[in-house]
Formats: structure tokens, sequence, C-alpha cells
């Protein structure tokens, strides 16, 4: 089989547009053959129901990930960076597709398909060494010749990393991702294991309650953000990352943040995010001032404050920080089972314009 004659041929049962894998397209296909328009070809003709805008989204989203990473070899960045710089043409050829799909949509029944995972692919060869190329629709093109991204799995999003519109990494997203991620019996097990007293806060119409530690949110977000930014994309991401410095007081103290997001070869990092665990507004305030000691040092990006909560009045009431200190901030209500979560947030946009949003769904998805 030779390369021009290279295909992807999709079968299955997906229904819902929200759940067509995109990003497959990069997984399976060597990029010597990566172009917008095979690229909407392939999932037109295999999706009926795919969206425009989303696809789109997530193959420059993909294509400006590979090329600012610094673990990819740099003839498929140039490769890349030619098929970003050629975008606004490439929009206008395939435009026509879309339009003709449109109209076949309207006029055909409704069908439904899906794109095999790498490991059934190599099943079905394991099984039956006879199956050729053709058969499987994978490239005879040597794997050191292909540049393959990881799919997750479910121990993280199942997603891109987000992008804002800058190219920067979209840490607002990164976090509503991982908390739609973490282990629903992880959290429940917490409010019996690893629990405090909720004090005078009034959780569940009652006051003097089991609630979670900080240490069991850290956890799971550690897990998540490191099986999915670090184990798929080669990002850093440190808990408890030792800092030390001389205060006002005039003595040596030693700080640990929570959690740093850093791109693999940047000095800085793209983040620093303060954990709270159902606070009182006072103590907030303490960790306000004590995540800027770490930005002092760090020099990330963006600063994020994100607080989890049982409180009742948490979301309808939100407390923010003061515009001037320059944090983002994250508050996430969630019931005990965890079955519910939702959520305020208050952060900068790619803009520097502030964006608020109130009591949102994050859980159960829509």
């Amino acid at each position: 089989m030779s390369t021009n004659n290279f295909t992807i041929n999709i079968r299955g049962n997906l229904t819902a547009c929200d759940e067509i894998p995109y990003i497959k397209y990069f997984e399976l296909c060597p990029y010597e053959h990566w172009s917008l328009h095979h690229y909407v070809t392939l999932i037109i003709e295999n999706y009926k129901y795919a969206k425009k805008d989303k696809a789109h989204q997530v193959f420059f989203n993909t294509l400006r990930y590979i090329n600012t990473n610094a673990c990819i070899a740099q003839e498929v960045q140039g490769f890349v960076e030619t098929l970003i710089k050629n975008r606004k043409a490439d929009i206008e050829k395939v435009n026509k597709l879309w339009k003709r799909a449109k109209k076949e949509k309207k006029s055909s029944p409704r069908s439904t398909v899906s794109l095999p995972s790498m490991p059934t692919i190599l099943g079905k060869r394991q099984r039956d060494p006879n199956l050729d190329d053709s058969t499987l629709c994978l490239s005879p093109i040597p794997l050191k010749k292909q540049c393959v991204v990881p799919y997750p799995n479910n121990l993280c999003p199942d997603k891109v990393v987000p992008l804002q519109d800058n190219g920067t990494v979209d840490i607002f997203e990164v976090v509503k991702s991982a908390v739609r991620s973490f282990h629903q019996k992880t959290i429940v097990l917490g409010s019996t294991r690893s629990y405090k007293n909720s004090n005078n806060l009034r959780v569940d119409a009652k006051y003097n309650i089991r609630i979670l530690r900080e240490s069991v949110y850290d956890a799971e977000m550690y897990r998540i953000l490191h099986n999915w930014l670090v184990g798929i994309y080669g990002f850093e991401v440190t808990s408890q990352w030792h800092l030390e410095g001389v205060l006002g007081d005039g003595d040596y103290h030693h700080f640990y943040c929570d959690l740093t997001i850093k791109k693999s070869g940047n000095f800085h990092p793209e983040a620093i995010i303060e954990l709270i665990a159902t606070r009182t507004i006072s103590t907030i305030r303490k960790h306000f001032n004590q995540v800027l000691k770490y930005a002092d040092q760090l020099c990330p990006r963006e600063v994020w404050i994100v607080h989890f909560s049982r409180e009742n009045s948490l979301l309808t009431n939100p407390y923010w920080p003061p515009p001037e200190d320059g944090l983002n901030m994250i508050h996430f209500w969630h019931d005990k089972t965890f079955e519910n979560v939702r959520m305020s947030a208050r952060f900068q946009d790619s803009t520097g314009q502030y964006c608020e949003i109130i009591d949102e769904s994050i859980l159960p998805l829509p």
C-alpha cells in the first residue's frame, strides 16, 4: 500500500456530535498527510453531524500545542507551522465541503459512526497477522516517521489541552475539566476518612459536620493533571513546590505551593494554584496573601485560588480577591455524593478583562 492511497476508515455507532473523537486524526495519520482539507474530508464522510467550529478548533489547537512542544521533532513542528500560517486560505477552501455536507445532511437520514481506538486496531493485528494495512487503515510508514499524539484514558479528561485565543493554556478550562474527572468514590470516602469539622459554616442546613480536608482535593487534582498534562502532553506539574524566603519579621520561612503547571523548557510556570477546602472569608484572605508570596518567587503567568466547599451559600454570595491583586478565583460547591457540582468564578481572560460566572453547573454533564 503506498502512502498516496493512505486513508482512515471509520465505522461504528457514535451518535452525539460531542462524542466525535476529532483528535484521533493526529493519532492515526502520519504528519506528512496532515492538512485541514484531508481532516475535514474524513470527518464529514464519516460523521454526518460533525460541527465545523468544533472540528476546526480541535485541529488548530492541536497544531498550536505541537508547534510549542519542545519534545516534538523540529521537522514535525516545521510542517505544523506551515499549516498554521496557511490556516485562513485553507479554511476558505474547506468551507465548500461544509456547505455541501450541510445540504446532504438535510436530505438524508441520520447515521451513526465511530472511530476505533489504537488498542482495538493493534489487537486485530495480533489476533490475525494476515490483515494488511488497507484493512486496518494504518499507514505502512515506520513509527519513527510518525508524530503520534497520545489519546487520554479514563484517568484524565478526554480532550486536548484547551488554549486561549492568544495560544496560551486556558487554565480555567483545565481546572474545570480536571474537576469533572475527579473519582467520585474518593470524594465520598473523604468525608468519613479524611475529614475536618465545618464548625460555624452551614453545610446541608447543619453546623459542625464532617467535611473533606484540603488534602483530598489536592491529591485528586494532582492525579488528574499529572495523568493528563504530564503523561500525555509533556508538561511539568509539581505538588507542594518547596519555597524559602525571609519575611518582614526577619526570620527565614519555608512555603509549599500547592500546584504548579509549567511547560517543559519554560523557566516560569503557566500557573500556580492554591487549593482551599471549605474555609471562612477571613481564612480565605490569608490564602490570598500566601499565594502572592509564591508568585513573587515563581513568577507565573497566572495565579489561581481554587476553593472547594460544601457551604450552602457559597455560590450565590461568593467572595472575590481584590482586583488589584490580579488573582483568579473559582469556587466549587458539591454535594456529599459528588453527583452535583456547581461553580462560581472570577478571572481574567487573554485580553486582561475580568469575566464572572455565577452558579454554573459542572456535574452532571449536560
